[in-house]
């Protein structure tokens, strides 16, 4: 039985290259032979034993960001998803089960079964194959799978997910439109995106805000269409923020900062009353102990959080990554499978070789 290469996370900051079969596929799902995956804060944080008491745990394959070709396929499946062998495609991370009440709507990010990619089982649920860092994946017969164009290089087309995730959190889920002030804190992968999808949404405002060790990535952030970007070390982001708006405040703010619960707090300093916070970034452990509830109620401000992309998201984000060319700059680095380790390790800034990271590409093994 031909074997797949996996890079399994045993324990933290402890990655083992293992083989698992590839199982034998029925009608109804499919194999697939992984091209590239992009990692995000959530890999780090996975990597650092923060993830380890939420979905899959320890030993995990990680890596949800997937794309690849379909080496196998059964007949039912290529006809639900529209593809045949040979064909290039991303999965979605989450896997909806398709009977909970929130699938019966079709909020799939909000599935009560938790079954997906990368994050939520580990190599002891059979075929064990349920993430990106590997050479082959395993597509569960309810996996969402969209095609994409076989003419993008396969970094900028890792953007896919991410960029995904930034549409909804900005697009669908904020409501930036045409006229709109939108602040994102935090330029990381995802904020920078963002920033690219408020462009595209008719935002007239866009204010990045960032730290010190950001700058590079502030630049970027200008680059992609900010009007503005703030280093909170140098500025207060919230009379920043009600100066630039002549005190009227945005009226979308997106957190995207991974760690760091002030932003959570400046957030709603920062926007207007009748306003909207997105809440997307992971805190880990760190709790917010002074959360100013009053405000919240007397401004009537929104709160909403966001884990993921949704289906329609992500077809957008495949036609958005074929028409904008400047995507490519948010992607900075690319590692081999075998240098798993090292791609995580510069994702968190331990190790570095003098660009800052921002999105990176783990290309698959032939």
């Amino acid at each position: 039985m031909a074997k797949a290469l996996a890079a399994v996370l045993e324990s933290p900051r402890k990655f083992q290259f293992r083989e698992f079969p590839i199982p034998e596929i029925g009608d109804d799902d499919a194999i697939l032979k992984v091209e590239a995956g992009g990692l995000c804060g959530t890999d780090y944080e996975q990597y650092l034993g923060g993830m380890a008491g939420w979905g899959g745990g320890m030993p995990i394959i990680p890596g949800h960001e997937i794309m690849g070709w379909i080496e196998r396929i059964g007949p039912d499946a290529a006809k639900r998803w529209n593809v045949k062998e040979g064909d290039r495609v991303a999965i979605d991370p989450i896997v909806p089960c398709g009977q909970c009440a929130h699938c019966g709507v079709g909020a799939f990010t909000r599935c009560e079964s938790d079954i997906g990619y990368g994050l939520y089982q580990g190599t002891r649920v059979a075929p064990s194959l349920w993430g990106g860092y590997a050479t082959h994946v395993y597509l569960h017969p309810r996996a969402m799978v969209h095609k994409l164009p076989s003419n993008i290089p396969a970094d900028v087309m890792t953007l896919v997910n991410p960029l995904s995730n930034s549409i909804r959190w900005v697009y669908e889920v904020g409501g930036v439109g045409i006229g709109s002030t939108v602040v994102i804190e935090g330029p990381g992968q995802r904020g920078l995106l963002a920033v690219a999808v408020a462009k595209k949404a008719g935002a007239e405002n866009i204010i990045v805000t960032g730290t010190a060790a950001d700058s590079s990535r502030l630049d970027l952030a200008r680059e992609l269409g900010a009007t503005t970007t703030i280093d909170i070390h140098k500025d207060d982001p919230v009379a920043r923020v009600t100066e630039l708006t002549n005190g009227a405040l945005a009226d979308i703010v997106l957190d995207v900062s991974a760690g760091a619960v002030s932003p959570v707090v400046q957030g709603i300093d920062m926007v207007k009353r009748g306003g909207r916070v997105v809440l997307a970034g992971l805190k880990g452990e760190n709790k917010l102990n002074d959360f100013p509830v009053d405000k919240v109620v007397l401004r009537e401000i929104e709160l909403r959080g966001v884990v993921s992309g949704s289906w329609q998201s992500t077809e957008m984000a495949i036609s958005m990554i074929e028409e904008n060319t400047q995507l490519a700059a948010v992607c900075t680095h690319t590692f081999a499978l075998e240098d798993v380790t090292d791609a995580v390790r510069t994702l968190g800034r331990e190790i570095s070789d003098g660009t800052d990271p921002v999105h990176i590409t783990l290309t698959g093994r032939a």
